[in-house]
């Protein structure tokens, strides 16, 4: 019983390894040329000049 529990759990825990992109390149991210991504490369611009911060936005929880 114990073994199965182990094994149950260890795979539950071993799924969202499986979710990390490690090689997933995004298309229009500036790189490097090693292939890093370049952080300090200027924020993208929209056709106004304005920075373009569309995308996904997630706030963090508070007292972290």
């Amino acid at each position: 019983m114990k073994y199965l529990a182990s094994l149950v759990v260890a795979f539950a825990l071993s799924v969202p390894v499986a979710a990390q992109w490690f090689d997933f390149k995004a298309p229009g991210v500036p790189r490097l040329p090693d292939g890093k991504v370049n952080m300090s490369a200027p924020a993208p611009r929209t056709a106004d000049g304005k920075p373009d911060l569309s995308g996904v936005w997630q706030a963090g929880r508070a007292g972290q």
